[in-house]
């Protein structure tokens, strides 16, 4: 009895030790394809981290100009017309005010007033965390924002016709399109919400926004090379030459470009595209940043002081 039993032991022993060893061997043929998948994985991850932190980088460096305007706006159109009357908006633009045209300066006042509570309004519209725990709100400010947004587009284009504005006439086209765009965005981005089809009313939403926000984008990009460069390829009699037609079309233009660009990145998340999208992001802030500065600085605080 005692040498079956310690057969058994033995054999026992011997099978498990075979097993073990199998196991290993197996963890150990397997552990480059392992060690190679967690790689991958890991530098797939790095360029979704970095293009996750530009979307917010560039979100937040946008909302803290769009509350600079606001102030701006708030400061010097409404404490001077209390204070001087609205003949003196002619202060912050030569076109602001003409004696006797009652239509134009009530338009004028529209495009300006409304557009205080539109940006506000339509950066709400953007933070995921609003729009999906406030569902309610988020319909409803969305609401506002497109009738506001129509309303100062309506209101612009009229005076860009009637009263005329700086630069030659494919600026003009060019901030008349951005204009188009807000009605067209608007259009198709409830079509798309009432459809159901979220993810194409957020594309639609998101170049509706960037279409509203055109002329605030195109003074951040002009004081950013003002500040860089001066007034390299600016004429600054009539406001004309090449910077001032690429600043506009990277202002108008790009950004639907842009629109498009991420949502191809969102879907295929590839390094390189991540990469490229994100280094544009980056660049597009620091811009930002830079033509905030100069905006700041050497127009808006002097004007609202002066």
């Amino acid at each position: 009895m005692n040498v079956s039993k310690n057969k058994y032991f033995w054999y026992s022993n011997f099978e498990f030790g075979k097993t073990l060893r199998l196991i290993y061997l197996g963890y150990s043929a397997s552990k480059p394809k392992l060690e190679k998948t967690m790689s991958s994985r890991l530098q797939s991850a790095l360029p979704l981290k970095i293009f996750t932190s530009s979307q917010k980088i560039w979100f937040i460096t946008l909302l803290i100009a769009q509350l600079s305007f606001v102030v701006y706006l708030s400061a010097g159109y409404g404490l001077t017309s209390l204070s001087e009357g609205l003949s003196a908006w002619t202060d912050f633009n030569d076109t602001a005010y003409v004696s006797g045209d009652t239509l134009g300066n009530s338009m004028y006042a529209v495009h300006v007033l409304l557009a205080i509570v539109m940006m506000m309004g339509g950066s709400l519209q953007l933070i995921p965390a609003l729009r999906n725990r406030f569902r309610t709100f988020h319909r409803y400010n969305g609401r506002v924002f497109v009738l506001l947004a129509c309303t100062i587009s309506i209101a612009g284009m009229y005076l860009i016709i009637s009263r005329g504005t700086v630069g030659n006439t494919l600026l003009h086209a060019l901030t008349g399109f951005s204009g188009v765009m807000v009605i067209v965005a608007s259009f198709f981005a409830i079509k798309a919400a009432r459809s159901k089809r979220f993810d194409l009313h957020q594309r639609w939403a998101l170049h509706l926004f960037l279409a509203a926000n055109g002329v605030l984008f195109f003074r951040l990009f002009l004081f950013a090379w003002l500040m860089i460069f001066g007034t390299l390829g600016i004429n600054t009699e009539n406001f004309t030459g090449p910077t001032v037609l690429c600043i506009s079309v990277l202002s108008y233009l790009i950004p639907h470009v842009l629109v498009q660009a991420l949502w191809y990145v969102n879907k295929h998340r590839q390094s390189w595209s991540l990469i490229s999208i994100s280094s544009t992001l980056l660049l597009i802030s620091a811009s930002f940043a830079v033509g905030l500065l100069g905006l700041v600085v050497g127009n808006w605080y002097p004007n609202v002081i002066a």
